[in-house]
């Protein structure tokens, strides 16, 4: 009888770790095609170690993420990262089309500075070709800066672990919103990632990305309350004026709209708009963004629900990192 190595002692699978400005999180899958969690876990970072995805104390963000590391017991193992949301330009660029596919990287190295602008020196880029037809050829473009990303990867070998693949949170986002089919091929849809810090925008049609933009949300740390859950994940309040954080949503709201327009009347020439909305993130007034959302565009706005993984609803985009590893 031939053994066949399927009990998961041989197979240390990736874990997936996510590095913000307020917060680490990791999530270990026992089985990524099945979404089957394994274990998880979270650390709020002190305010200041991380700003807008630069690291600032670059000693301390080290400690922490080593104590991280013997916590979960994940020391040695390989990982998928998301890059800094801050620093990621996604872009649409027109190629042209007599390009081979297999030239088109190429062409990008030679047009950089010259008609492909990036706010970053040393670039890290990658592609998905959107259309082509006789006339044109459209690819969207994704930059990083090479030297954030090194440092990342520096900081995670330094701190015993092996960093093999890095992600953009929009993508990582949009996979798992397809596996809980929310979506279908011909919606255009607006994702919509509400953290403490920030606000992600992206906009996916066909299951491509179409457009991404990060929106930085001014709270101050100390009004936010992070408690332990059981499950060893915190969950998130804010205990300051209930006032001050719907206006902070109704500020947002004006440019969620200002987006959505812009996609459907600069983007789409008034042909095409947004169809759908999928809503996720730690910010605890999800349903409150929910109604407003649906009030006010009337189109179906879905929260993102994590629940049937046991976990809340801050741990969408490693969820759908740790997809990738299925091949999705």
């Amino acid at each position: 009888m031939g053994m066949r190595f399927r009990l998961g002692l041989f197979n240390k699978r990736r874990i997936n770790l996510i590095i913000q400005d307020h917060v680490i999180r990791y999530l270990d899958l026992r089985q990524p095609e099945l979404l089957e969690v394994k274990s998880s876990g979270e650390r709020y970072l002190p305010e200041g170690i991380i700003q807008d995805g630069v690291i600032m104390d670059r000693e301390t963000l080290l400690l922490l993420l080593e104590e991280c590391v013997n916590d979960w017991g994940i020391k040695g193992r390989e990982v998928q990262f998301l890059i800094p949301d801050s620093k990621l330009v996604i872009r649409k660029q027109q190629i042209p089309v007599d390009h081979m596919d297999d030239e088109i990287k190429g062409y990008l190295y030679m047009e950089l500075g010259r008609t492909i602008h990036l706010p970053f020196e040393d670039p890290v880029f990658d592609y998905v070709l959107l259309e082509k037809d006789i006339e044109r050829r459209e690819i969207l473009l994704f930059a990083a800066s090479e030297q954030m990303v090194t440092e990342y990867s520096a900081l995670m070998e330094d701190a015993k672990l092996k960093p093999v693949a890095a992600d953009a949170s929009c993508v990582a986002l949009y996979r798992l919103i397809y596996v809980n089919r929310l979506v279908s091929e011909e919606d255009h849809v607006l994702c919509l990632q509400f953290d403490i810090p920030s606000l992600q925008l992206s906009i996916f049609h066909h299951h491509k990305p179409q457009f991404f933009n990060y929106l930085k949300i001014n709270t101050d740390m100390k009004n936010w309350n992070i408690n332990m859950h059981s499950s060893g994940v915190q969950r998130v309040k804010w205990h300051g004026d209930s006032e001050f954080i719907h206006g902070i949503i109704e500020d947002k709201l004006v440019e969620i709209e200002r987006i959505i327009n812009y996609y459907k009347f600069s983007m789409n020439n008034g042909q095409q708009g947004i169809t759908k909305v999928v809503v996720t993130g730690e910010f605890p007034e999800l349903s409150h963004i929910q109604d407003r959302l649906q009030s006010m565009l009337n189109i179906p706005v879905n929260v993102l629900d994590q629940s049937d993984y046991a976990l809340p609803s801050q741990f969408g985009v490693v969820l759908g990192l740790g997809l990738k590893e299925a091949g999705l």
